[in-house]
């Protein structure tokens, strides 16, 4: 008697669905493990440049905190030029330049807009000049005009004061004033190589003219106040629509050759977010 011996039906229906589920997951490959969860960032951090971008970048610093409290910004300002060299040096996380840059520059440097700045034109607060030429402004610091009575204004002496060679607010004044020109300063205009420097200076002297950026910092100062020029205020709106003439590009900077930090990343990757444009926009 032969005995035909196999698999019950039972188990081979077992076994026949074992192999689909293998088939399908070889299919499939291995699953895939679940993605890290993201290490929260953390640090202190160092932020300087141009004080024509100081609002901005204290604005995205502060925000950028809000969203990753374990990190620490100090901000300070140095001049566009410093934060250059401090940047290729790797002395400095985060640079900040209120002026183009140069093509020198950018082969070491790479920036990432964050809106525009003016130089301001200022006086004493008690003066009661409100509006200057342009061609009034060179007579100023050529010194052909050396009264207020002349202008408009009741100070019998003007005594005029400029920022250092280096400084933006200087280099964009000069192109605007003097244009293609080299700038001929009179004898008694006096050099101030600080913006605190320059405000206190132009507060010391009820005839004192000077220059400074535009934006909160000056327009909040009570010491002085800034002046039109041939008729135009220096507003955000009015530099933003190029209505007021002396104007310069903001742009935070990186090192093209320094390894970036993570968090660094993280913060250029914000400031070029809708958010942080806008913050940047804002901040002025």
């Amino acid at each position: 008697m032969n005995i035909r011996r196999g698999i019950p039906r039972q188990n081979a229906a077992r076994v026949a669905g074992i192999a689909v589920v293998l088939l399908m997951l070889a299919a499939c490959g291995a699953p895939t493990p679940a993605a890290p969860t993201p290490v929260p960032l953390t640090g202190t951090y160092s932020a300087s440049g141009g004080g024509g971008a100081l609002p901005a970048v204290q604005a995205l610093t502060a925000r950028f905190r809000e969203l990753n409290p374990g990190v620490t910004w100090i901000v300070s300002e140095s001049g566009s030029n410093s934060a250059i060299k401090l940047v290729v040096s790797n002395t400095i996380d985060v640079g900040s330049v209120s002026r183009a840059l140069t093509d020198a520059e950018k082969a070491q440097v790479t920036g990432i807009s964050i809106g525009f700045s003016g130089t301001a034109v200022v006086v004493n607060s008690a003066n009661p000049v409100t509006n200057l030429s342009k061609e009034q402004i060179r007579q100023i610091y050529t010194g052909e005009v050396t009264s207020w009575s002349e202008l408009g204004g009741i100070e019998p002496t003007i005594r005029a004061y400029i920022r250092e060679p280096n400084a933006a607010t200087r280099q964009t004044f000069e192109a605007f004033v003097f244009g293609a020109s080299v700038p001929a300063y009179g004898k008694n205009v006096i050099q101030q190589t600080e913006v605190e420097a320059m405000l206190a200076a132009v507060n010391s002297f009820h005839g004192a003219i000077g220059i400074a950026s535009t934006g909160s910092r000056t327009a909040s100062d009570k010491r002085v106040k800034m002046l039109s020029i041939d008729g135009v205020a220096p507003t955000q709106e009015n530099i933003v629509t190029g209505a007021y003439k002396i104007v310069r590009p903001l742009a935070v900077i990186y090192s093209n050759t320094a390894e970036m930090k993570p968090a660094i990343r993280a913060f250029f990757d914000f400031v070029r977010s809708a958010e942080g444009q806008r913050i940047a926009a804002a901040a002025f």
